[in-house]
């Protein structure tokens, strides 16, 4: 995998998914975003948001493909939520391979745990990719929705996201392939 553009703009990302010097696992479940699936959805994102400083959380992170391709734009900082440790290995490797560990923050834990523990803090984007067999949807959507934020991407298949009515926000629905992305975009954006 690699990054599709700005700065860092073909280079790549480390994963367990490809195979690529961090330990192989079976990752049941685990499906990287796919460059065609990034490529889409950022240019919805290029149409709603300014890239510049943003503050980004990138949560079930994974490889971290779509935090890196975030500052890869221009983002200020991203924080990584993933609770692998085999994963968190490669966000590593690829922030150091990109020496851009000053824009990243790396969080070993549970998403709703580390939603719960920062619902003060304000995020300009949102980006989650739980598994598409997670069943804590609400619980996940709940704790999104105490969040003051931007821009909010679930990415899911088809059957398992109904979305919380926010009236603060637009919905903006995408689909590429089999990846389906939703985004509640703030109307004071």
């Amino acid at each position: 995998m690699r990054i599709i553009s700005g700065k860092f703009r073909s280079r790549k990302i480390y994963s367990n998914f490809n195979g690529s010097n961090c330990h192989k696992a079976d990752f049941s479940g685990y499906r990287p975003t796919t460059d065609r699936a990034r490529e889409t959805l950022f240019n919805v994102l290029n149409n709603l948001i300014d890239f510049d400083e943003a503050v980004c959380l990138d949560l079930f992170a994974g490889s971290g493909a779509v935090g890196f391709e975030l500052i890869s734009r221009g983002a200020g900082s991203c924080d990584f939520v993933e609770n692998s440790g085999k994963q968190l290995e490669c966000i590593k490797k690829t922030a150091a391979f990109l020496n851009c560990e000053e824009n990243v923050n790396i969080y070993n834990e549970n998403a709703a745990a580390f939603l719960k523990r920062h619902h003060d803090k304000y995020y300009d984007i949102i980006f989650a990719d739980p598994p598409y067999n997670y069943e804590h949807y609400n619980e996940l959507l709940m704790n999104i929705r105490e969040l003051k934020f931007g821009i909010f991407i679930l990415e899911h298949s088809g059957e398992s996201a109904g979305m919380i009515l926010m009236n603060d926000y637009e919905i903006i629905h995408k689909k590429t392939g089999t990846t389906n992305f939703t985004i509640l975009n703030s109307k004071e954006n």
